[in-house]
């Protein structure tokens, strides 16, 4: 067996969130299949906790890169925004020729929301000269909030499974098949994501709420606030 090294980059701020509990099953996986992985918090990067001049050692051995992050108002987070930016400016020669795949999650089931985001990968990994392997997308990354899948019984086993399947294509260098994306999507009937997307964004007001932010604030123009300021 030709045995592979992963590096897997969180685009989550939040370390223990959804992405993580992603990132570290598809650690698990990597290994129990005889793969070397690991793990990096690009926040921890984007915050100048770690120097951005050792990720070029870390790199340097991998074979496939994958990102793994949340969908942040309609694309990806800033700071794995300037976390690629960084990467293709500074490590370009590094890249070149290495495998990248991308797994991407938000709060809605709809996974159709995901695909300009994982366009934007795609167009990264194109740019830097890297193979890309493909993206999966999963909706309902919300409902999952930071548990770790081997608690979430029947729901948490067949994304293992899905991960499993995407991993098998992943580490021989093939693109990831769209039976894979087939099988993560989840399958609510219409009717409801009303109603769901009134309990999402119930908790997200609530959690606001909790970090000190108003009502007022979430619902503020600012950009309207400014222009009507300035004539």
């Amino acid at each position: 067996m030709n045995r592979k090294q992963l590096v897997l980059f969180n685009g989550s701020p939040r370390k223990a969130k959804t992405s993580y509990v992603f990132a570290r099953a598809m650690k698990e996986l990597a290994e129990e299949k005889g793969h070397k992985a690991e793990i990096i918090h690009i926040i921890e990067y984007f915050d100048e906790e770690k120097p951005f001049d050792a990720l070029k050692s870390i790199i340097l051995p991998q074979d496939i890169l994958g990102l793994i992050t949340p969908l942040y108002v309609d694309t990806l987070p800033y700071p794995v925004i300037w976390f690629l930016e960084k990467l293709a400016c500074d490590l370009t020669d590094e890249l070149k020729g290495k495998e990248f795949f991308a797994v991407a999650q938000c709060g809605f089931p709809d996974t159709d929301l995901l695909y300009p985001l994982l366009e934007s990968c795609r167009y990264f990994a194109k740019t830097v000269e890297m193979k890309w392997l493909g993206g999966l997308g999963y909706g309902g990354g919300a409902l999952i909030d930071g548990t770790p899948l081997e608690k979430l019984g029947r729901k948490g086993k067949k994304i293992f499974s899905v991960f499993s399947f995407a991993l098998d294509d992943i580490v021989e260098g093939k693109s990831i098949s769209p039976r894979v994306q087939d099988l993560l999507s989840i399958k609510i009937p219409r009717i409801l994501y009303r109603p769901l997307a009134a309990f999402l964004n119930y908790r997200k007001k609530r959690e606001a709420h909790l970090h000190g932010v108003s009502v007022a604030d979430l619902t503020r123009r600012t950009y309207l606030e400014s222009k009507v300021g300035r004539s």
